[in-house]
């Protein structure tokens, strides 16, 4: 179990700001699929090992983690299920680099980095603070794989709060699941938070440099 280490004042603040975040993610990946993005059953994980994957499915998973670092650190995992992993690949990759398992994989990866840039980026702009996401990773695992790499992953890192939301796509009905769990370097800057400080204008995620360097991937992706 996740012990809370915030007052119930500050508890608001954190799930408000969590679902600020998530609508930036969900601005990004709207513009990557051209779709509607609905956030759905946005929670706070009291316990890691409690159905953090969807009931209702029994197939392998697409794990995309990625390191957050900085004056906060955290861990994000994008969850996607084989039957949705294929209509992402549909709509973003022409048909002819469909049975390219690297290109499939690759594709991932970029979309991972952007999500959880949008993220990211929300979060620090909220907090006035740096942050920044790692190199993602992918790997493909069956449910007892994953249940035993949360297993793994709650015993190395002192989780001080963690969150779980649904991202669907209105029209092509294609689903992802976003968990992040922070440790305990969250707390500090929850419990000071300066609401005078917080930026909750928009601002493009990365530099222009960052931004030249996601145009050029799916560029190189459609020719």
């Amino acid at each position: 179990m996740i012990q809370s280490q915030f007052t119930v004042e500050n508890a608001y603040l954190i799930n408000d700001i969590t679902n600020i975040a998530l609508g930036n993610v969900a601005n990004s990946l709207s513009t990557v699929l051209k779709d509607e993005i609905i956030v759905r059953n946005v929670l706070e994980v009291k316990d890691l090992n409690n159905q953090l994957l969807r009931k209702d499915y029994d197939g392998n998973v697409f794990v995309l983690t990625t390191n957050i670092i900085g004056d906060m650190k955290a861990e994000t995992m994008l969850i996607i299920h084989n039957e949705d992993e294929q209509g992402i690949i549909e709509k973003i990759l022409p048909r002819t680099e469909w049975g390219k398992k690297q290109m499939r994989e690759a594709m991932l990866l970029e979309l991972d980095n952007i999500l959880i840039a949008a993220f990211v980026t929300k979060f620090a702009n909220l907090f006035n603070t740096s942050i920044y996401g790692h190199v993602p990773g992918i790997k493909e695992m069956t449910k007892e794989d994953f249940n035993g790499y949360i297993k793994e992953r709650e015993e190395s890192m002192n989780v001080s709060y963690a969150l779980k939301a649904e991202l669907g796509a209105f029209k092509s009905r294609v689903n992802m699941e976003l968990i992040c769990m922070f440790d305990e370097t969250l707390v500090p800057f929850v419990n000071n938070f300066d609401m005078e400080k917080a930026f909750v204008g928009h601002q493009e995620e990365g530099n222009k440099e960052n931004k030249e360097d996601k145009k050029g991937f799916f560029k190189n992706i459609f020719g």
